[in-house]
C-alpha cells in the first residue's frame, strides 16, 4: 500500500486483515472517554475555527465511515470492481446536522457501526482482501486498503476530537 498520512503519521502498510477489525473495534471506547468527559458538555459542539469542526461533528463523521465502510466492504466482496461513490463529508455534515445530534446516540450509533463493519471484515477469506473497488475519489483500491483507511479514519479523527476539545477547553468554553 504504501500510503502515509502527513498530518497524523499512520502508515497504512501496518494494517493487516487480523489487525483491522481488531482496531475498528477498539474504537468505540476511546471516542466515548473523549466526549463524555467533555465538561460543560456544551464544548462537543463548538468549532475553534470556521473550517474546523466541533468533536462532535468529528465523532458523527467517524461514524458515518464506519457504516459507509461496511457497505463499500460488502459491495467489493459481492461485485466485480464496483463503482463507489463520494460519501460527501462536508455535505453530510449539513444535511445530517451533526452538530445538533445526541452526543449519547451518537456514541451508540459508532459502537453499532464498529462492530458491522468489524464483522464484515472477520468475515473476509484471504482471496477477499485484493479485490477491488472504484472509488469515485482515490480510485481503485482493494479491500485492505479500505480497511486500512477505515483504520486511520477512527485513528485520526479521535486526534482532532482530543485537539478539538483541548482547544474550545482552554478558550473558556462555548462563546456566550
Amino acid at each position: 500500500m504504501g500510503d502515509r498520512c502527513l498530518q497524523c503519521g499512520f502508515e497504512y502498510d501496518t494494517v493487516t486483515p487480523a489487525s483491522a477489525p481488531v482496531a475498528i473495534r477498539g474504537f468505540p471506547a476511546p471516542y466515548r472517554e473523549a466526549l463524555e468527559g467533555a465538561d460543560p458538555q456544551a464544548l462537543l459542539r463548538v468549532r475553534p475555527g470556521p473550517w474546523i469542526w466541533s468533536a462532535l461533528e468529528y465523532t458523527c463523521h467517524v461514524r458515518d465511515v464506519f457504516a459507509v465502510y461496511a457497505d463499500r466492504s460488502r459491495r467489493v466482496l459481492a461485485e466485480d470492481e464496483p463503482y463507489l461513490p463520494s460519501m460527501q463529508r462536508d455535505e453530510r455534515a449539513v444535511r445530517e446536522r451533526y452538530n445538533e445530534q445526541d452526543p449519547a446516540a451518537v456514541l451508540d450509533q459508532l459502537a453499532a457501526d464498529a462492530d458491522g463493519l468489524a464483522d464484515v471484515l472477520a468475515g473476509v477469506g484471504p482471496e477477499g482482501w485484493e479485490r477491488i473497488g472504484d472509488h469515485q475519489v482515490s480510485g481503485r483500491r482493494t479491500l485492505l486498503w479500505m480497511a486500512a483507511n477505515a483504520v486511520h479514519e477512527g485513528r485520526h479523527h479521535l486526534g482532532d476530537v482530543n485537539r478539538v476539545l483541548a482547544a474550545v477547553g482552554e478558550e473558556g468554553g462555548p462563546p456566550g
